[in-house]
């Protein structure tokens, strides 16, 4: 029997995927990945059990390896119940896709030189199915709710692999009837039983939250996030996201607790929840400093020929959008360059807030405000959380925030950014 693809179907089973749906939930697509890889291992195990004259159902072995799979489920803070339907769900898919194999070896019997059970396809079944367990936790909002895409996409992976239909739809229904244990329903107790707390930035929006082109990543939010994840006891998983996807990855379930600058806004509001303010300020404008004298108010800057500039997907675009009627209007995908347009000419005026018109006109000479000490609209900024039937997180959040107020925290980030 070979014995060489044990570590490499490990290592395939284990190795990050890229799936259609990867931008707006790499989770959901690693799940369903993960499920693919698994039932693609049973042919193999079809047919070491056709050579050695055993049966399809193992009844004491489907025992033990349910008790394995229903421990780690719980452990991954998936309900006892649910999870142990999800499991009799991937075995019964095993066991329709080798009983197809135990047909199709009627005909034509397998080679003999295949997989071995013992030592390579066990292992590589036990680590993906404690893996698929480990990342289902992470997709229970989008896993309740029905889905015919996602069924189809299971029929498209599964069936060529010999599974039936009836399997399949078992399966999907499991699926969507998962949920999280008791223990594990409350995000505090989530985030401490997963041991990191899921923290998303732009990473483009300084003092706040700026990656660097070497990865390194700043800002004020960024030196919170550290302290609110110490108090908790846990570390940091870092989840990117964008101004345009922030309310998508947010219903997406795919962060705890978003920190880069978020302005406190009625739309986000419907969304998620909102932490209490922890900055506040306002839309003002920044220009060329040789441009002062021709955009001394804010008529001057909403007139033709005027080419204001701004970051998409945000309050930046929404004021901007709102406000100018005559000037000319353009989309910058890159928040961390948008300034060096206007700086280089080929852009006039963007609207951002007064914090950030303060930074980047201390780091570049031939930018200035268009209007200094002078506020367009009031804003605050808070942390964006989602929401949950438990309201302790917010609240855990707010009183953390009182604390680090009021203990200096808060105005040395400010001060150090």
């Amino acid at each position: 029997m070979r014995r060489a693809p044990a570590i490499a179907l490990i290592w395939l089973l284990l190795a990050p995927s890229v799936g259609a749906e990867e931008r707006s939930s790499p989770e959901l697509t690693r799940v369903l990945d993960l499920i693919e890889h698994r039932a693609a291992l049973m042919s193999d195990v079809a047919a070491w059990k056709w050579l050695a004259d055993r049966p399809v159902l193992d009844a004491e072995r489907e025992a033990a390896v349910l008790q394995s799979a229903i421990s780690q489920a719980e452990a991954a803070g998936l309900e006892h119940a649910s999870a142990q339907a999800f499991v009799n769900a991937q075995m019964a898919v095993s066991r329709s896709i080798q009983l197809r194999a135990f047909e199709r070896f009627e005909m034509k019997p397998p080679r003999e030189d295949g997989p071995d059970l013992l030592t390579d396809l066990r292992p590589a079944i036990s680590a993906t199915t404690g893996e698929v367990l480990r990342v289902l936790p992470l997709v229970l909002p989008m896993l309740q709710h029905p889905s015919p895409r996602r069924r189809s996409e299971l029929h498209q992976r599964l069936a060529p692999l010999g599974a039936s239909r009836t399997a399949i739809d078992a399966l999907a229904d499991a699926l969507e009837r998962l949920r999280p244990a008791r223990t594990a329903a409350d995000r505090i107790a989530a985030i401490r039983m997963r041991g990191t707390l899921r923290v998303a930035t732009t990473g483009d929006y300084a003092p706040f939250s700026y990656v660097s082109d070497d990865g390194t990543r700043t800002g004020v939010d960024v030196t919170l996030a550290g302290a609110l994840a110490e108090t908790l006891g846990v570390g940091i998983e870092w989840i990117e996201t964008s101004w345009p996807t922030l309310l998508e990855d947010l219903r997406a379930d795919r962060f705890d607790i978003a920190m880069s600058g978020i302005s406190r806004t009625t739309t986000r509001a419907l969304e998620g929840i909102l932490s209490d303010p922890y900055h506040v300020g306002g839309k003002t404008a920044v220009i060329r400093c040789t441009d002062r004298a021709r955009f001394a108010e804010f008529a001057s800057m909403d007139a033709p020929g005027v080419r204001a500039i701004v970051n998409p997907g945000g309050t930046n675009e929404a004021f901007a959008r709102t406000h100018l009627e005559h000037a000319s209007l353009r989309l910058h995908a890159d928040n961390r360059t948008v300034f060096k347009e206007i700086a280089d000419g080929r852009a006039d005026v963007m609207f951002t807030d007064a914090i950030e018109v303060a930074r980047v006109t201390r780091d570049d000479s031939r930018l200035c405000p268009a209007l200094p000490g002078v506020t367009l609209t009031y804003q605050e900024k808070g942390f964006l959380m989602p929401r949950d039937a438990s309201s302790a997180w917010p609240r855990f959040v707010d009183l953390w925030l009182d604390q680090v107020q009021g203990d200096g925290t808060l105005a040395q980030a400010f001060a150090a950014h």
